[in-house]
C-alpha cells in the first residue's frame, strides 16, 4: 500500500507529527541557515485535558529530526520513550525535537550575532506555537552537553515558562572543556586555510577527513556563538594568542559571561524556582564533570531543588542516562499530578 508520508518508526503510544516553524526570528541570520524550521513531535495517542511538554535539545552536531532515523540493534530516542511509557517510566508528555541546527553545528540556543537569534526562536516562536497547538500544562527542557548547556540557560533566563530542567553533562566550566579545545584547534584553522578554508572544505564533504575534525568545528562554533568577531563576518575572537598560546584575558571574559558558573549565580531567583536533574559521566572526554561538581555547589548555595548524580562512564554514554531522568521526571510529575 502506498503512504503520503515516511513512516519508518511503529510506535504505540504516540503519534508523529512536524510542527513546521517559518521563522521570523531566524530570517536573514548570520550564517545563512534556513528560517523554515520543522521540529519532530510526538504527541501521546491517548487524549487529556492538557498535555505537559518536554522540550528536548540536542547535543553538539545534532539535531531534533536526527533522533529518528532507526538504529540496528538497538531503540533510537523515539523509541526509547513508547518503551519508557508502556512501562510506566517516563511522563505521558508531549516530546519536543528542537530543530535549531546550524552550518556549522549548533547554536548552544542562545541569540548570538555569530549565528543567528536561536533562543528567541524558541521562545518567542517554537512555545507559543506549541501553546496553540494543544493544551498544556507543565513544562521541562532537557538536553545532553551543549543541549545540556541550552536547558540551564533557557530555564533559568525564563523559569515562568520551565519549572523543570535535565542537564546531562552540560557544558560549563569553560577552562577545562571549552579552551583546551582552543589550543588544539588553533593551529590545524591556521593549516586548512583559516575559517573561510575551512568552510569550503565543510561544503565539499572533505572537513572529516582531516585530524582533529571535530576539536576544528567545535572551536569555529562556540567562538562564532560566544564571541564572533565585531567588525568582521564570520570572524571569531580567540581567547588566546595562536602564536604564543597566552589567553587574552579580556576576551576570555567575553566567553565566560556565557560559562554556566556565570550566569547561574546571576539568576539567584530563578534557580528556587526550578526543579533541576544533573547527570554527568566520571570520566567524560570534555572534562564536564568538574563543571557539574561546581553547579551542584551553586545549587547548593542558593538553595535549589537539585538531583545530583555521576556514573561510572564517559561523554558518550550519555544516551544510556536518558531512562534515569525520565524516572526521576514522571516521579517528580506523579508527585504533582501534572
Amino acid at each position: 500500500m502506498l503512504k503520503d508520508s515516511l513512516y519508518i518508526l511503529r510506535l504505540k503510544h504516540f503519534e508523529i507529527k512536524t510542527l513546521e516553524i517559518k521563522s521570523q526570528c531566524l530570517k536573514k541570520n548570520p550564517l545563512g541557515d534556513p528560517s523554515l524550521r520543522l521540529n519532530p513531535l510526538l504527541v501521546p495517542k491517548v487524549p487529556r485535558s492538557s498535555y505537559p511538554v518536554i522540550l528536548v535539545l540536542s547535543g553538539f552536531t545534532g539535531n531534533g529530526p536526527k533522533y529518528f532515523g532507526p538504529k540496528s540493534f538497538e531503540k533510537n530516542f523515539p523509541e526509547t520513550l513508547d518503551f519508557l511509557v508502556a512501562h510506566k517510566k517516563a511522563p505521558t508528555a508531549i516530546y519536543v525535537f528542537v530543530d535549531a541546527m546550524t552550518f556549522w553545528g549548533g547554536s548552544q540556543f542562545i541569540n548570538s550575532k555569530g549565528c543567528g537569534a536561536y533562543e528567541d526562536y524558541i521562545i518567542q516562536e517554537l512555545v507559543p506555537a506549541i501553546k496553540h497547538s494543544f493544551p498544556t500544562s507543565s513544562w521541562c527542557v532537557m538536553g545532553g552537553s551543549s543541549g545540556g548547556y541550552g536547558a540551564l540557560h533557557l530555564s533559568t533566563k525564563y523559569p515562568k515558562i520551565f519549572s523543570v530542567c535535565g542537564a546531562l553533562a552540560p557544558d560549563s566550566f569553560f577552562e577545562s572543556s571549552l579552551l583546551p579545545e582552543f589550543y588544539t584547534a588553533l593551529p590545524y584553522i591556521k593549516k586548512y586555510g583559516g575559517i573561510k578554508g575551512i568552510k569550503k572544505l565543510l561544503k565539499k564533504e572533505e572537513l572529516f577527513q582531516k585530524k582533529h575534525a571535530h576539536t576544528i568545528i567545535n572551536a569555529i562554533a562556540m567562538g562564532l556563538c560566544y564571541a564572533p568577531h565585531p567588525h568582521k563576518k564570520d570572524e571569531v575572537l580567540w581567547p588566546i594568542d595562536p602564536q604564543t598560546g597566552q589567553l587574552n584575558k579580556n576576551v576570555w571574559k567575553v566567553y565566560k559571561k556565557f560559562d554556566p558558573l556565570s550566569f547561574l549565580p546571576r539568576r539567584k531567583k530563578a534557580l528556587q524556582q526550578i526543579h533541576f536533574y544533573l547527570d554527568v559521566g566520571i570520566y567524560d572526554q570534555f572534562h564536564l564533570q568538574y563543571g557539574a561538581r561546581q553547579i551542584k555547589k551553586i545549587f547548593e548555595k542558593f538553595s535549589a531543588s537539585y538531583f545530583y548524580s555521576e556514573f561510572n562512564g564517559n561523554h558518550f554514554d550519555l544516551h544510556l542516562r536518558r531512562e534515569p531522568f525520565f524516572k526521576w521526571l514522571k516521579s517528580l510529575w506523579d508527585q504533582k499530578s501534572v
